[in-house]
């Protein structure tokens, strides 16, 4: 790519190796459907041989787009930017990706206007979108004609955003349901987004002309360079072109996304950025409308309840600037846009924001939605020696007689704040007599042997217990795995009530000061003694008293805010439900959470209603400037957030402590709620109550048949599951099947081997010891021809001896018998000795020699000795030669033995093979040595 002048005054962006595919006549210029049913059959029927040229596309509006040689550099022919009528590329993932068209209009505004569509076809999608990005510049550079009469017009828009879900059914694609602007997503779904524009306000309609864009990221405050765009999209004109639907297919598996595709924690939630780039109709600037929305992702096999459809919705502000009915944007923001405007001049600059994927469970703001989450907050474990002792004087006492509680304990919890910490162990079994039954400890660990109905429910909900807490953090951690236990025990034990949602809660309370087994205890006396069991049973009746008795108790003790709550329909079950069923457990900081839990098994059940009251009394000037939706979120996020602080927390329970709440007053409530209930069933028409009763039943029907489809989704999910387990412990099988066989052959083919050697081994040994008695034999007979050498030799020099003498006076003689004595210093013989192969014979007569009629002192008998002590040489260095020979096979016989003897044991498995293979072993090195030593002793 690179900057040109094409035949105009303007410069322009020239697109190199580009292939020109053709043109065809299109009816509707601006028919993008049309233009890409063209694109498609001018890509397939020209898949060789287009012409390939350079495309210039220029740089403001008043320029030529021009066609040039892509060899000869000449110009093919231009256009004008003023008649292209449209612009598209192919969709992305098909063949048509690389390509883009134009629509171009000749003898614009004739009667014999044509227009023809030109298709191109680039090296790569990427260029693709680099030229569809210029021809948009080069729209966007239209200026209006000339300065007239302006006006500005105001417009708002609304956009609703909702996504489908993959329901692996006979459904398809089904709507996500949406609680408080908060998606709620199945891990691993694919997904379908559902954008919808539609104009709220303005002087007059705009239609929106075309949507070329739908991006996606997880995150909020994001830069544009951040998003990513959708694969695809289909757009349509609905209600007379005044509402725009855009329909986007997501794969949230993509790495992109990953934030989006992972299980959040029950009260955490994943932000992620919407948007959508289209174009009006008389404007020629893009408009991004983008939204930053919530989601919690949960497990790809939760099912949902029937939920009516609630879309996100945001609304969007347009400022135009009309000038001779040209318009051009001025402005464009969203309504959460213009909030972040006011808050910067607060001092929160927006550039300074961080990207945030998750929502920190932490965060500090006030104008957060984020509740805080359960088991956090830290506790204060420090007392004084004189406090603790104090307390263990009493837990001594106290310990010798269970029964009888110390008078002493309420001075003591009331002068310290609650129990201390590190006390707890100890004091919460006496004070819920769980010390007592001994039997019960035994139970527990009988109960953690069978199996309970509700596992996969309560391995959900222990994921969602205390999660700010460190030792509740880890999937399958100590923490959790102990509460599993302490759950299903406790559904086993009470099959009336079985486990119920919010337990967790309580228990994991227990577990950070106990052990299992008295956590157990305590729960089961909490359960029954304390009446906390009767607010779980079914028709949950204990549990509507209890609500009726505190909204008296509001009425009473508040009245002003109990007026307020009736005015904006706010009922006690919203807030207080909670309160009952897990004693102040799922929302508080943990401190007060230890707090309540010690009135509680001090006083009972009616901690629960000067806690609750307490609590209302120290927020009613909060309360009473919200409204229905402020109230709800003020219960769920802000008034947990308030007591973090110790100093607050004993507050609030000095006031508890200190509120009068008559036992009186909460029997008379409770005799007015049974005569309110008898009442209502005495007037209730007979057929009205049947129609609730049937209502009632109707609830029931679709609980349980909600109930059984989880199940019978479970059940084929876990045949699923341990069918591919089968599998592949069948593929497994059969590879261990034949890996045996193998082996098999290899241990067959490794005996077969063995018998060989065995054979071989054999065979060597009778070759060896052959060889070693011809070996043997011929040194004999070497040794006797070697003493029949030596003694001819001494005999040969005694006799010179005897001639020194006898000649000793004649010097002539002595001359030559010095030559005689020289010659014989060698070797000196004077009879015939016999060689090895026999072919000489001597004879002694007289002790004189004779051959063949020859005398003893000749030359020929000089000649003779001579000879057959060469021979005697030859013969001695044959037996040599042989040997070494003898002495290499050896050597090469001990190589193989070795390499036998690797081999069989490393693979014999008998040890008889071994034992005999070790004896011919050892026999052959003897013979080796013997060998060796008799090669040593002849040399």
């Amino acid at each position: 790519m690179e900057e040109q002048q094409n035949g105009v005054d303007s410069p322009a962006t020239t697109f190199s190796n580009v292939s020109y595919l053709g043109s065809s006549t299109v009816a509707d210029p601006t028919n993008e459907a049309e233009v890409s049913q063209i694109i498609s059959q001018l890509n397939e029927g020209m898949k060789s041989g287009a012409m390939n040229v350079k495309v210039a596309v220029p740089t403001h509006f008043s320029g030529q787009i021009g066609l040039i040689d892509g060899e000869t550099e000449q110009l093919i022919r231009e256009f004008n930017i003023a008649q292209i009528r449209c612009c598209t590329c192919g969709l992305r993932g098909t063949k048509q990706q690389e390509c883009i068209a134009f629509s171009f209009t000749q003898n614009f505004g004739k009667k014999d206007a044509s227009h023809q569509c030109h298709v191109f076809r680039c090296q790569s999608a990427q260029a693709v979108g680099h030229m569809l990005q210029c021809f948009q510049k080069v729209f966007e550079s239209k200026n209006p004609s000339a300065p007239g009469v302006s006006y500005e017009e105001e417009h708002e828009f609304s956009m609703y955003l909702e996504v489908k879900e993959d329901d692996d059914n006979e459904a398809g694609f089904i709507f996500s349901p949406v609680e408080t602007n908060c998606f709620k997503f199945r891990k691993d779904r694919k997904r379908k987004f559902v954008a919808v524009i539609k104009q709220t306000k303005g002087p007059r309609d705009l239609c929106i002309r075309k949507c070329f864009g739908f991006l996606l990221a997880a995150g909020r405050y994001l830069r544009e360079s951040d998003m990513q765009l959708l694969d695809s999209q289909e757009s349509q004109q609905l209600d007379n072109n005044t509402v725009y639907q855009v329909e986007a297919p997501w794969n949230p598996r993509a790495r992109n996304f990953e934030v989006l595709n992972i299980e959040t924690p029950k009260e955490t939630r994943a932000f992620m950025t919407v948007a959508v780039d289209v174009i009006f109709d008389g404007v020629d600037e893009s408009v991004r409308f983008s939204m930053e929305c919530r989601a919690r992702v949960v497990h790809q096999m939760e099912s949902f309840p029937f939920s009516p459809r609630v879309p996100v919705v945001e609304s969007f502000f347009m400022k135009l600037m009309v000038v001779d009915g040209k318009s051009k944007i001025t402005s464009f923001e969203s309504a959460a846009q213009r909030d972040r405007s006011q808050g910067m001049a607060n001092g929160k600059s927006l550039e300074k924001m961080p990207i945030q994927l998750i929502h920190p469970t932490n965060d500090d703001e006030s104008d957060s939605d984020e509740p805080l989450l359960s088991g956090s907050g830290a506790v204060n474990r420090e007392i004084s020696e004189e406090v603790l002792k104090e307390w263990n004087e009493m837990i001594v006492v106290w310990s010798s007689n269970p029964e009888e509680r110390p008078q002493v304990l309420s001075e003591l919890m009331l002068s310290n704040g609650g129990i201390p910490d590190v006390l707890r162990e100890k004091v919460w079994p006496l004070l819920s007599k769980a010390v007592i039954d001994i039997e019960l400890e035994q139970t527990y660990h009988l109960l953690l042997e069978k199996d309970a109905v509700a596992e996969q429910v309560i391995l959900r909900d222990i994921h969602r217990t205390f999660p700010a807490h460190d030792y509740f953090k880890k999937a399958n951690g100590e923490g959790q795995s102990r509460l599993y236990k302490i759950s299903k025990a406790y559904s086993l034990y009470d099959e009336e009530v079985g486990y119920c949602q919010g337990l967790s809660f309580l228990a994991a309370a227990l577990l950070l000061h106990m052990s299992e087994e008295k956590s157990f205890c305590v729960l089961v006396r909490i359960m029954y003694n304390y009446e906390l069991r009767d607010l779980f049973k079914l028709g949950f009746d204990a549990l509507h008293l209890r609500f009726y008795q505190l909204q008296k108790l509001i009425e009473y003790y508040v009245p002003d805010l109990y007026r307020h709550f009736s005015d904006n329909n706010v009922e006690t079950h919203m807030y207080a439900s909670q309160w009952f069923l897990t004693l102040f457990t799922a929302k508080f900081p943990l401190q007060m959470v230890f707090y309540i839990i010690d009135l509680f098994l001090a006083e009972g059940i009616n901690t629960i209603f000067h806690v609750a009251v307490a609590l209302l009394q120290d927020t009613k000037s909060d309360l009473l400037r919200l409204d229905f939706e402020g109230i709800l979120k003020y219960f769920r996020v802000t008034l947990p957030r308030r007591y973090r602080s110790e100093a607050v927390a004993k507050e609030l329970i000095v006031k508890a402590v200190n509120l009068k709440i008559s036992h009186k007053k909460l029997t008379k409530y409770e005799k007015m709620f049974r005569e309110a209930k008898q009442n209502e069933l005495e007037t209730l028409d007979p057929k009205d109550r049947l129609e609730r009763e049937v209502t009632t039943l109707k609830n029931t029907v679709m609980r349980l048949e909600r109930e059984n489809d989880d199940l019978a989704r479970e059940l084929v999910t876990s045949k699923i599951d341990l069918r591919n387990r089968l599998d592949l412990t069948e593929d497994k099988l059969e590879q261990c099947v034949m890996a045996n066989q193998r082996k098999a052959n290899e241990c067959k083919d490794l005996q077969d081997e063995i018998s060989v050697l065995r054979e071989q081994s054999v065979l060597l040994k009778e070759t060896c010891t052959n060889e070693m008695d011809r070996l043997q034999g011929m040194l004999g007979r070497y040794d006797t021809v070697c003493g029949l050498f030596e003694a001819d030799r001494s005999e040969c020099r005694n006799k010179i001896k005897g001639l020194e003498k006898c000649v000793a006076g004649c010097p002539k003689c002595k001359k030559e018998l010095g030559k005689v004595e020289e010659l014989f210093k060698v070797v000196s013989l004077e009879r015939d000795i016999p060689v090895l192969d026999n072919s000489v014979h001597g004879d002694k007569v007289n002790g004189k020699r004779t051959e063949h009629g020859k005398g003893v002192y000749g030359e020929q008998s000089t000649k003779y000795l001579m000879d057959l002590v060469a021979e005697y040489e030859k013969s001695l260095k044959h037996v040599e030669s042989e040997l070494v020979e003898t002495k290499l096979a050896l050597v090469e016989a001990q190589c193989q033995n070795q390499g036998l003897v690797h081999q069989m044991s490393a693979r014999s498995q008998n040890s008889s093979d071994s034992a005999w293979l070790k004896k011919t072993l050892s026999s052959i090195k003897e013979v080796g040595m013997s060998i060796k030593n008799n090669g040593a002793h002849a040399e």
